[in-house]
């Protein structure tokens, strides 16, 4: 597990106040200690109050509106999001607020730097993390590997026909951006990308081994249309379908 924090800052922001939507090259963590308001993180709106808190992803584009003064907790961190893979989400603190309490230990070493404390804050956000993946229920490490390589091969099975990606993504109890994300690392390939490779590699196989049209070709292998299937496979392979056959 590679990490680390890169800004921590607990501050109270003024009520009827705003900052617009941005977004941060590391995982951001926003705890309301008190106050109300509401933010947006990426399309969905949230009503925010005391205890609750968000993890934001790089990259994700987010605002904040606040209705009355708030204490606010912001931490911004890298991680390689492997050990205990992190969504986006707006989650409550639990009743003991324990998130609260790691967050009050981080300030605290911060503020002493007593010795080793970069060894101590490194702990602190690993427990702050792991507590988030079992708020989440996130998969372990070996869970999400088996359910990738459930979504690989119901792919290569599946790929001539018309493919659902978002519902292969809550079948397995992702977000279709989570989904495509940890697909991509696990198989080089977006899970569009990785359909559309299945479908070229088929064509080529139909092209080589039968004489059958190009335009029963592209139906057979799941293309929407002849001219998708051309664009694609030159886009693919660097030269058209009745090209490649002319080839081989």
């Amino acid at each position: 597990m590679n990490l680390s924090i890169d800004f921590f800052q607990s501050v109270t922001r003024e009520g009827d106040s705003y900052i617009g939507f941005h977004s941060h090259t590391g995982y951001e963590l926003v705890y309301y200690v008190n106050g109300s308001g509401e933010t947006q993180i990426a399309d969905k709106k949230h009503a925010y109050e005391a205890g609750r808190f968000a993890v934001i992803q790089p990259g994700v584009r987010h605002d904040e509106l606040r209705r009355t003064d708030t204490d606010v907790i912001y931490l911004v961190f890298f991680y390689d999001n492997t050990a205990v893979p992190l969504e986006t989400g707006f989650y409550y603190d639990h009743d003991d607020g324990r998130i609260k309490l790691l967050l009050d230990r981080m300030s605290m070493e911060l503020s002493s730097k007593s010795r080793y404390y970069n060894i101590q804050l490194h702990c602190l956000l690993t427990e702050i993390i792991v507590e988030i993946g079992r708020m989440a229920n996130t998969p372990s490490v070996e869970e999400a590997d088996h359910k990738l390589a459930y979504a690989k091969s119901y792919i290569e099975q599946y790929f001539c026909e018309k493919m659902d990606l978002s519902g292969l993504a809550r079948t397995l109890g992702y977000s279709y951006d989570y989904f495509r994300h940890i697909f991509k690392t696990y198989t080089g390939y977006a899970p569009m990308q990785y359909v559309v490779q299945q479908r070229i590699e088929r064509a080529k196989q139909m092209l080589i081994q039968s004489d059958k049209p190009i335009t029963t070709i592209s139906v057979e292998c799941g293309f929407a249309s002849t001219p998708q299937f051309c664009t694609m496979f030159k886009k693919q392979v660097s030269v058209s379908p009745r090209r490649f056959r002319t080839m081989q």
